[in-house]
Parts: structure tokens; C-alpha cells; sequence
């Protein structure tokens, strides 16, 4: 019994790290134009912060890849490709991949989801800034140039096929981001943590008390819901988190191309997968869809979701009170 015991008490030793993790936290508020939280437990602090710069120097990289506001030296960026719509560019490998996979999302979403809508939704983003509302007739006009078959990929090109096109990513990058972060974490050895890119949150592994805990926001206020996950991506999104009010009526960022106008379907519409990028495009996809257009989208995946009606009331697929 007592060469038992030593055993036992000498594997715990050597494995003290892995058995008895810390959990440390690191915030970053210079990627994606949001608040960036990374959670994880770690043996020693060195370890934690060796993950938390790479992970801190993905994020930005790739900032800086899918980046349409500003210019850096060296980089084909996002904003270089709308600088030069009409002519070809070579950018980095990462923006050719999330195009591409922009092109398909456009027809999975029937058209909903459109990566080539950056000239509308940029008129928006310009007036939600002088807190007024478009002009229809210009809305009409910009509509003109998001035909997303003019995206046109040649090998490690790029070309928009419409001079007066520009690209939004806004609705895939961090998703995207926070996967391809995730998965450099689990390389250098990260195994329990979380990761919350602007509320796009990827986790990997388990607490030592258990699951992630996840609360789902209430668009009125509060916690809706709170969902336990090990392994999955979780993502919102709502007509809550980034509006404007004129004459007293509320418009948010998240515009039906059909309409030229905020959607009006649902107050919030979350998504759990087991790919951050999917879960990102899907949230989007699903508020912009009809339910059952959107429930057998979300099917498709694997994913589970959870739509918040204009009236307040909650919506699930099947699966998802599994993760409540």
C-alpha cells in the first residue's frame, strides 16, 4: 500500500501543472475595434503570457489583414483591395480565404449574408456617426454595387470587378480570427481556455470546476440564459449592441440587403458550433433569415441556436437547452 501511495503522490509531482492549473486573464483592446478577453488555466504565469502574445500577435495580424479603414506598410490589406476595386491585388492568403468563403456563405444565406455590401453598409456606418439617416435614393444607387459574382479570385489574386465595390468583413472577420487564434493557442500547448473576440468566444477544454459558463444577453437587459460549453464557439448577434436613435426610433448595424434597412425579424439571434468562423457567419445569417429558412441553415452545420423575438419571446432548436 505504501509503493501505491508513492506512486500516486509522484505522478502527481510530475504532472502537478496539468492536475493543479492557475487561471490567468489578459484583455486587449487594439484588434477588431473591440474588447478582446483571453482566459486560460496554466501551469505558471511564463506559460500563460508565452500564450497570451501569440495569441495577442494573431489577433492583430490578422486585424491588420482584414482591416478596410486603414493602410499598412508592406500589406495587400482588405482596404488596399477597396482602394484598387477594378484592378488585381495580391493579398495575403488569409484575406483570400475568408473571400472565398464569403462567396459561399452568400449563397448558404440565399443571398442575406454579402461580403461585396461594403458600399451600403458604409453609408450607414457615415450616418450612424452624424446621427442621420440615409438618403433611400443613394441607398438604391450604392445597392448597385454588390454584386458579389464581380469578386473575382485568380489563383493568389484578388479583383473587384466593380470600380465603385468595396468589401465588408465585418461579419466573418472575427469569428475567423478568433478560430485561427484558438487553434495557434492548442499548438503551443494551450489546453483550457477561453477566448471572447468582441463577444465572439471560443473555448477549448474544460475549468477545473467544469464547463465554461456563457451568459446570453437579454436585449432588453440582463441575462437571458446561460449555456455551459466545452470545445464550442458561441456567438451573438443583436439589435442591441451597436445602434443609433433618430426621431426616437432605434437602427442597428445589421442590414437586410433585400430592404436596404435594418433588419427587423429578431432582437438577437445566438449560435453555438463547433467552428468559430461558421458561428460567426451563421449568427449573422440566422437574423437576417425567416426561422425555418435559418433553423435548417444552423442544421446544416451541426449548430444549435437560440432566437429572441421582436414580442420577447425565445426560440431553440432542439439541441440547444443540452448546453443550458
Amino acid at each position: 500500500m505504501k509503493k501505491l501511495l508513492c506512486v500516486a503522490f509522484a505522478l502527481l509531482l510530475l504532472t502537478g501543472c496539468e492536475a493543479y492549473p492557475k487561471r490567468f486573464s489578459a484583455t486587449y483592446t487594439d484588434v477588431f475595434d473591440t474588447v478582446t478577453e483571453f482566459t486560460a488555466y496554466c501551469g505558471t504565469e511564463e506559460e500563460f503570457e508565452a500564450l497570451s502574445e501569440a495569441v495577442h500577435g494573431e489577433l492583430k495580424r490578422l486585424h491588420e489583414i482584414f482591416d478596410i479603414y486603414n493602410s499598412y506598410e508592406g500589406l495587400d490589406n482588405a482596404k488596399a483591395l477597396n482602394d484598387a476595386a477594378g484592378k488585381s491585388v495580391e493579398p495575403p492568403a488569409e484575406l483570400i480565404e475568408l473571400i472565398n468563403s464569403g462567396k459561399e456563405w452568400y449563397t448558404l444565406s440565399g443571398g442575406k449574408l454579402n461580403i461585396a455590401f461594403g458600399s451600403v453598409l458604409s453609408e450607414w456606418h457615415h450616418c450612424r456617426e452624424e446621427g442621420v439617416l440615409p438618403d433611400p435614393v443613394l441607398l438604391k444607387e450604392l445597392a448597385e454595387h454588390c454584386d458579389i459574382s464581380l469578386v473575382k479570385a485568380d489563383g493568389g489574386n484578388i479583383a473587384l470587378g466593380d470600380p465603385n465595390m468595396s468589401l465588408d468583413l465585418g461579419a466573418m472577420a472575427k469569428g475567423y480570427a478568433a478560430q485561427k487564434a484558438a487553434e495557434l493557442a492548442e499548438s503551443l500547448g494551450g489546453k483550457r481556455f477561453a477566448l471572447s473576440v468582441g463577444g465572439n468566444i471560443v473555448t477549448r477544454g474544460e475549468k477545473p470546476s467544469g464547463k465554461w459558463e456563457i451568459g446570453i444577453q437579454d436585449p432588453d437587459g440582463g441575462i437571458l440564459t446561460t449555456v455551459k460549453v466545452a470545445g464550442e464557439a458561441v456567438v451573438t448577434s443583436g439589435d442591441y449592441q451597436r445602434y443609433y436613435e433618430v426621431g426616437g426610433v432605434r437602427y442597428h448595424h445589421i442590414i437586410d440587403p433585400d430592404t436596404l434597412y435594418p433588419a427587423a425579424l429578431w432582437r438577437s439571434v445566438t449560435v453555438i458550433a463547433e467552428n468559430s468562423a461558421d458561428a460567426d457567419a451563421l449568427s449573422t445569417s440566422l437574423f437576417l433569415l425567416p426561422l425555418e429558412e435559418g433553423k435548417a441553415l444552423a442544421e446544416k452545420f451541426g449548430a444549435e441556436a437560440l432566437w429572441v423575438s421582436p414580442d420577447g419571446s425565445v426560440i431553440r432548436t432542439e439541441g440547444f437547452s443540452d448546453y443550458e
